[in-house]
């Protein structure tokens, strides 16, 4: 059965907590977490937690890497020397020195089968409802490239500011300065992303356009709402518009059908329950607002290709 990857992450968050060691110890007997800081949230999840790990791969792997997994947050992985290999959807990516990458819900992570590599990175990792407390107005299409593309170059220069950046938010975690936290997280976002939103320089990163902020809100909604609504009628009487009208501004905006996004959104949902949970088939529909085990079934396997015993099997 696959690992839950919420467990290991508590206990060495715990032991961290209550520690003060030296270099020898962090390596010996932490798995190269050098420092960790965090300010608590809901569900034994942190609002947000920064922290610098110098190790093996596959030492650290062992608390924060099962084979395959949904992250339950946003996470930032900048690495500082040596290599870090993760396997992003499906698709292998080699990170070395001055490099970066995003990893969000909903991307399937797997474990690489060669760990032995060392690496040196600084991690930041932050909550969905701490994302909406910062609300970051990147245009829709710059936060579509950068996920697409989760893998960035950051120049020397840029990477001793994000350095600072880090110990700055480890300082006002560490006091439990939850607003500052906000202000300081929401800058270094900006800071990060700038590069990649020179991509787009016909937008404002502080304005959206019409059919951005409509498909901004629908995806708002999709996130917080597709386990109880399935159709896009409910979403379009959200939104006050019509179904069509939906339909049409987000394809036009996303290049995806919106039933295409709710079912997605769905489905990954769907996988992450099945990953992390020990919850039956049958609960699971009930979780996700289907009529019952058989309609959850025929949905799952028209997504993915298997039913939902047979994708939790083979984790």
């Amino acid at each position: 059965m696959h690992t839950n990857c919420f467990n290991s992450y508590i206990q060495i968050r715990t032991i961290m907590a209550k520690t003060t060691f030296d270099q020898n110890d962090i390596m010996t007997d932490y798995s190269g977490f050098k420092w960790m800081s965090f300010i608590p949230g809901k569900h034994a999840l942190d609002d947000i937690a920064v922290m610098e790990i110098a190790s093996t791969q596959a030492r650290f792997s062992r608390f924060i890497l099962p084979d395959q997994y949904f992250t339950p947050t946003y996470c930032i992985q900048i690495v500082k020397g040596g290599s870090l290999h993760i396997n992003i959807n499906n698709t292998n990516y080699e990170l070395t020195a001055n490099q970066g990458c995003l990893v969000t819900p909903e991307l399937l992570i797997e474990k690489p089968q060669s760990l032995e590599n060392y690496v040196e990175m600084l991690v930041l990792s932050v909550s969905r409802e701490f994302i909406q407390e910062l609300n970051l107005d990147f245009p829709l299409a710059a936060t579509s490239y950068i996920y697409v593309h989760p893998v960035w170059n950051i120049s020397p220069k840029r990477m001793e500011r994000l350095e600072q950046y880090f110990h700055l938010m480890r300082e006002v975690i560490n006091d439990k300065d939850r607003k500052a936290a906000i202000h300081l997280v929401r800058s270094f976002f900006y800071y990060l992303a700038e590069p990649e939103l020179n991509h787009f320089p016909q937008q404002n990163v502080s304005t959206m356009s019409r059919s951005e902020e409509i498909t901004g809100r629908f995806m708002r909604l999709v996130d917080e709402h597709c386990e109880r609504h399935h159709n896009l009628d409910w979403y379009a009487e959200q939104l006050c518009l019509t179904t069509r009208y939906v339909a049409n501004t987000v394809k036009e905006t996303v290049g995806m059908t919106a039933s295409a996004c709710i079912e997605h959104a769905l489905t990954q949902r769907a996988q992450t329950l099945l990953c992390t949970t020990t919850l039956s088939i049958q609960e699971i529909a009930d979780q996700l607002g289907f009529a019952n085990q058989s309609h959850f079934g025929t949905f799952f396997k028209r997504q993915t290709g298997s039913s939902p015993a047979a994708f939790r099997k083979k984790l």
